[in-house]
C-alpha cells in the first residue's frame, strides 16, 4: 500500500469508529453533559469529513460508466438495505408497525440517498469555479433552515442532502489539486490541529450542553430565531475548520488496521444491525454514563468495527456481489443506468 493510499484508509479507519462509537452513545447522551459534548464533538466533524473525502473520490464524472456506478454501487445497495432494516425493525421491535418506504431513509441509510444525489448534482455544479459552487451550495444549506413543514426532512432526507453538500463539493475541488492534504502534514500544523481539536472539545462541553443543537449538527433543524441561523452559518465555518486539523493528525503509514478503512463502507451498512439489537439487551439498559460505562461502549466500538470491517466480512460480501451479478439480468442494469444519465445528465 502506498503512503497516498494509507493516509486515506487510516483516515476513514477513524471515522468509521467514530460513526460507530458516535451511534454507540447515542442513548446514553442525555444522561451526561461529558458524554453529551464527545457526542456533539464527534458530530460537528466527523460525517463533514467522510463526505469530503466521499467527494474527492468522485472525480471522474467526465468518464463513461459514471451513472452505471452510480446505480449499481449506491443506488443497488440502497434499495437493498432500506428493505433489509425494514423487514429487521419489523422483527426487532414486535410492537411498532414499519411499513417500507424508499424516499424515507431508515437510520443511517440517508447518507447513501443522499450520496446517490450529490453524485449526480456534480457534474452541474463541477461546471463553475469553486467559489460559485460553493457559495451556492452553502446558500442552499442555510436555506433548509427555513423551510418549516411537517415531514419534509423525511423525505429523501433533502435537509441533510443540501446541509452536507458544501463538503461534498469541497471534496471534489480539492481532488482536482496536487495533493492538497499534504501541506497539512508538518510539525507546526499538527501542533495547531491539535489545539483546534481540543478547543472544539471543550467548546462543546462549554456550549453545545443542550440537546438542542443536535438537530442542527444532524442538517435537520428549522429556525426559530436569528440566533439558530447564525449557529448554522457558524457550523460550517467550525466544521470546515476541524475537518482540515482531523486530516492533519493523520497518519500517512500503514497500521495494522488501515485495510478497515478500505471496507469502510460495508461497516456502515452493517454496524445498525449489531447496535439496533444490542439497545434492545438487558447489557445495554444496565450501562450507566460513568468512566467504566464509557470504556465498555469504547470497546464495544472497537470490536464491532474490527469485525464488520474484517476479511471475513469482505469475502461474505464480495461472494454475495458475484451471486447478484451472475442472476441480475444485464440488460435490466444497463437499462436503469441509461435511464438515470438521461435524468441527470
Amino acid at each position: 500500500m502506498n503512503t497516498r493510499n494509507a493516509y486515506f484508509d487510516n483516515a476513514k479507519f477513524v471515522l468509521i469508529f467514530l460513526v460507530v462509537f458516535g451511534h454507540m452513545i447515542s442513548p446514553y447522551r442525555t444522561d451526561s453533559s461529558g458524554m453529551l459534548s464527545i457526542y456533539h464533538f464527534i458530530f460537528i466533524f466527523h460525517m463533514p469529513v467522510f463526505i469530503l473525502l466521499a467527494g474527492y473520490f468522485s472525480k471522474n464524472f467526465h468518464k463513461k460508466g459514471y451513472y452505471k456506478k452510480i446505480f449499481t454501487k449506491v443506488a443497488l445497495p440502497y434499495l437493498a438495505f432500506q428493505t433489509i432494516y425494514t423487514l429487521y425493525y419489523s422483527v426487532l421491535y414486535t410492537d411498532e408497525t414499519y411499513t417500507l418506504q424508499y424516499l424515507v431513509p431508515r437510520w443511517a441509510m440517508w447518507f447513501l440517498l443522499s450520496l446517490i444525489f450529490w453524485k449526480l448534482m456534480l457534474p452541474f455544479f463541477a461546471k463553475f469555479p469553486m467559489w460559485i459552487s460553493l457559495t451556492v451550495s452553502i446558500s442552499l444549506g442555510l436555506a433548509m433552515g427555513f423551510i418549516d413543514i411537517d415531514g419534509f426532512d423525511k423525505i429523501l432526507s433533502i435537509s441533510r442532502m443540501f446541509v452536507f453538500f458544501p463538503f461534498f463539493l469541497l471534496g471534489y475541488y480539492l481532488s482536482q489539486r496536487q495533493e492538497p492534504f499534504t501541506n497539512l502534514l508538518t510539525a507546526r500544523n499538527r501542533i495547531i490541529a491539535s489545539i483546534v481539536l481540543l478547543v472544539t472539545l471543550i467548546g462543546s462541553y462549554s456550549f453545545l450542553d443542550d440537546t438542542a443543537y443536535t438537530d442542527m449538527l444532524y442538517g435537520t433543524n428549522t429556525y426559530d430565531n436569528v440566533a439558530e441561523f447564525l449557529m448554522r452559518v457558524s457550523h460550517y465555518g467550525i466544521a470546515f475548520l476541524v475537518s482540515f486539523a482531523f486530516m492533519a493528525l493523520i497518519p500517512t503509514r500503514g497500521f495494522a488496521l488501515t485495510s478497515i478503512g478500505q471496507r469502510s463502507l460495508y461497516v456502515y451498512l452493517l454496524h445498525g444491525f449489531i447496535l439496533k439489537w444490542f439497545f434492545t439487551t438487558d447489557f445495554s439498559k444496565s450501562l450507566e454514563p460513568t468512566s467504566w460505562g464509557i470504556i465498555v461502549l469504547i470497546a464495544l466500538s472497537i470490536l464491532v468495527t474490527m469485525l464488520l470491517g474484517s476479511r471475513i466480512v469482505d469475502w461474505f460480501i464480495t461472494g454475495t456481489k458475484l451471486i447478484v451479478q451472475f442472476v441480475t439480468p444485464k440488460k435490466a442494469i444497463q437499462k436503469f443506468s441509461l435511464a438515470f444519465k438521461r435524468t441527470f445528465s
